[in-house]
C-alpha cells in the first residue's frame, strides 16, 4: 500500500502529494522509528541493558522509544525537561505505562544535554546505558531515516522538490543523502535555528559520505519559537485538516505543511513541477495544545 497521496494542483499547475510517515505501521510514530532503528541496533550490539535520551514533557522521541522498548523488551530511560516529577503528561503517563524510568530534569541542567561532561555524568550514574542525543539526532538516527526514501517511488525521482520540518535535521540529512539526483530537499525549521541548524546538519553530512548540495533550510516559518503555532499557522491546519483530511502535528508538520502553501502561492516553484510534503508523524503531540491524538 502506497504512503503516498494527492493534495492539490496550483493554479500555475505545481502538482503537492503527502507522504503520510503517520500511517506507518510501528510501534513509533512516523520519522521516529527511522531514527532509532540502527540506535537500537547498536544498543544491542553493545550489550546495554537500557536506552537512554532526552526530551520534553510532550516529546515524540520519548513517546516512540518507550514504546519501542516496550515492544522489544528493552529498557528505557527518558531524561525530560521539567520543573518536578508532578508534570505528568499524557505522553509521559503512556511512556511509564510501557515501561520507560523518568529521570527530570530542571531547565538549567537540560540545556546542558550536549555537555560531554554532563554526559559523562549521566553515563556514571546509568553505567550500562546507550545514550541516544535529543530527538535521536545523531549519524545512526540519519542512516536509519535514509530509509524513508524507500517508501517513495524512484527513490523521489518523480517530484522537483521534498519538503520537510525539521528540528534537529536528521531526518533532513536521511532523505537527502539517498534521494534520486535532481531533487532538492527543503528544511522548513520549528524554531529559531538560524545560528546553529545548518552547521549541524552539514557536521552530520560529514560523518555519512559527504554533502551531496541538494538541500537548504528556509527559516521563515518557525512561528517565533519551538512548539509555538501563531494564529494564521493555528486556522491553516484546521482548514488543511478540513479540506484533506490529514491530521497534522502543531510543532512540525503544520509549520511544514504552511510553509509549502505559502512556497506555491508566492509562486516559488516552477510551472508545472511535483513537490512532496513529508508528514513527520507525532500527531501524540497534538495532546499538548488540547487536541485529539487523530
Amino acid at each position: 500500500m502506497s504512503l503516498i497521496e494527492y493534495l492539490f494542483t496550483s493554479s500555475s499547475g505545481v502538482g503537492v502529494d503527502i507522504l503520510r510517515l503517520d500511517s506507518v505501521e510501528s510501534s513509533a510514530s512516523g520519522n521516529k522509528w527511522f531514527k532509532l532503528v540502527l540506535n537500537i541496533e547498536a544498543a544491542e550490539h553493545a550489550a546495554a541493558d537500557s536506552i537512554l535520551s532526552f526530551g520534553g514533557a510532550y516529546s515524540n522521541h520519548l513517546h516512540a522509544l518507550a514504546a519501542v522498548g516496550f515492544s522489544k523488551g528493552f529498557a528505557t530511560i527518558g531524561c525530560v525537561r521539567a520543573d518536578s516529577s508532578s508534570e505528568l503528561t499524557p505522553t509521559l503517563q503512556d511512556a511509564k505505562r510501557w515501561g520507560m524510568s523518568l529521570h527530570y530534569l530542571s531547565r538549567s541542567e537540560y540545556r546542558r544535554r550536549h555537555d560531554q561532561d554532563f554526559i559523562s555524568e549521566l553515563q556514571a550514574q546509568y553505567p550500562s546505558a546507550y545514550i541516544v542525543p535529543e530527538g535521536g539526532g545523531n549519524t545512526l538516527g540519519a542512516k536509519g531515516c535514509a530509509g524513508i526514501v524507500d517508501l517513495i517511488p524512484n527513490a523521489g525521482g518523480d517530484y522537483a522538490a521534498i519538503v520537510l520540518a525539521c528540528g534537529t535535521g536528521t531526518t533532513l540529512v536521511g532523505i537527502a543523502s539517498k534521494v534520486a539526483e535532481g531533487v532538492s530537499v527543503i528544511g522548513v525549521p520549528v524554531l529559531k535555528a538560524e545560528k546553529f541548524m545548518a552547521s549541524d546538519i552539514t557536521a552530520m553530512f560529514q560523518s555519512l559520505k559527504g554533502d551531496r548540495g541538494n538541500w537548504r533550510l528556509d527559516h521563515r516559518f518557525h512561528g517565533g519559537a519551538y512548539a509555538h503555532l501563531p494564529e494564521q499557522m493555528a486556522q491553516y491546519m484546521e482548514e488543511f485538516e478540513l479540506e484533506y483530511g490529514v491530521y497534522l502535528d502543531p510543532i512540525y508538520t503544520a509549520k511544514a505543511a504552511y510553509a509549502l502553501q505559502c512556497m506555491v502561492d508566492n509562486n516559488e516553484f516552477a510551472a508545472g513541477i511535483r513537490v512532496l510534503l513529508v508528514h513527520t508523524g507525532g500527531l501524540q503531540g497534538r495532546r499538548g495544545f488540547g487536541l485529539n491524538p487523530e
